[in-house]
């Protein structure tokens, strides 16, 4: 296949009530001549394979891989594995592109404003539109997203989202201000390190697919939360630059059916431990290589550490948060990379896992 500017990669698992809504969202997009969409079928056992067929039948964009059910990492990967884009997108199937964020101004009028995040806007409502219609969405999100590409040669672009969760009924931004373009200073890559986390998912992006070989970055199969997160700031980590769009709106619907919303809360607490645990040890280890960001890595360090008071029992057995009171300083100042403590930290990750059966 001939080199394509756009891969826009969507896993999906039974989505039959959504596959089609999302795949219209992408089609409906102008301005993308060279691109093409690969569906990644997650082993689904409704009819989520026959409407893919339709699809493909009329629309020779559109690709469909069939594995067996593995989990959306390993999805996405066989997604980037197939793919020719010089940058990849990646969306989830029960979500949709080309947000109109100007159409729900009046919902956030009097919402609650958390701090910015360098030029990331922070909004949420406790209110929520009855259905979308037309008038709520545009046709530019990808053409938007491969201009600021164009014309930055940015690693990663990012775009803003608007979420909406109709069982807790709220509405949540992350929309970008104003475009810029963050470099590998230490006071950007901070910056962009936060926006990162805060996003919660690895969609509404673009990565370079050069950056993404040359860091051989890909999902991590074992992780069952987080994972995109980690993904996203991964990818930001080992940019060059990063280029936000504030002009490019994806629609996030977060349902109840997803596994970041389980009602148990122990289940749940389980799960965001070790996601807690998977991430950051990997971060942290990863962030280690770049000994110019010292004061980076102790932000997320601390960060860190501080989790593990929130997670009640066991919390003395928490790796980070023992690292963190031992120290004599109640700091890391000392001890980036050359501590003991710290460079022993993958084995007592390690360890923690293996004792609470959480590998």
């Amino acid at each position: 296949m001939n080199k394509q500017d756009l891969s826009i990669i969507i896993p999906v698992y039974n989505g039959e009530g959504y596959i089609e809504t999302c795949l219209g969202s992408v089609m409906r997009q102008s301005g993308i001549d060279k691109h093409e969409i690969i569906v990644v079928n997650d082993g689904s056992t409704d009819n989520t394979k026959k409407i893919l067929q339709k699809f493909v039948k009329y629309n020779p964009n559109i690709r469909v891989i069939n594995q067996k059910n593995s989990g959306v990492s390993v999805a996405r990967n066989n997604g980037i594995r197939a793919s020719h884009g010089k940058y990849i997108t990646f969306i989830d199937c029960d979500d949709m592109v080309g947000l109109n964020a100007k159409t729900f101004e009046s919902y956030f009028a009097r919402s609650i404003r958390q701090p910015f995040v360098g030029n990331m806007e922070i909004r949420t409502a406790h209110t929520i539109p009855q259905q979308l219609t037309k008038s709520n969405f545009d046709n530019k999100f990808f053409a938007n997203m491969l201009y600021a590409a164009r014309q930055t040669d940015a690693d990663v672009i990012m775009g803003g989202k608007i979420t909406i969760n109709a069982n807790d009924v709220y509405l949540r931004k992350h929309l970008y201000k104003y475009a810029y373009e963050y470099n590998t200073h230490p006071d950007d890559k901070h910056i962009v390190l936060r926006q990162a986390d805060v996003r919660e998912n690895a969609n509404f992006a673009l990565y370079k697919r050069k950056m993404l070989n040359k860091h051989k970055l890909r999902f991590l199969d074992n992780m069952k939360l987080d994972e995109d997160i980690l993904f996203c700031m991964l990818a930001v980590l080992h940019a060059n630059r990063v280029a936000t769009v504030p002009d490019a709106t994806y629609f996030y619907n977060r349902h109840e059916n997803t596994l970041s919303n389980i009602t148990d809360s122990k289940e749940q607490e389980q799960k965001y431990k070790l996601a807690t645990l998977q991430r950051f040890s990997v971060f942290l280890n990863e962030l280690q290589k770049y000994p110019e960001y010292h004061e980076i890595f102790t932000y997320w360090f601390k960060s860190f550490a501080r989790k593990g008071l929130d997670y009640g029992d066991g919390i003395h057995d928490f790796p980070p948060f023992r690292c963190y009171e031992s120290c004599p300083e109640k700091s890391c100042n000392g001890c980036f990379i050359r501590d003991a403590i710290c460079a022993e930290f993958p084995s007592k990750i390690a360890q923690y896992l293996s004792k609470n059966n959480l590998k």
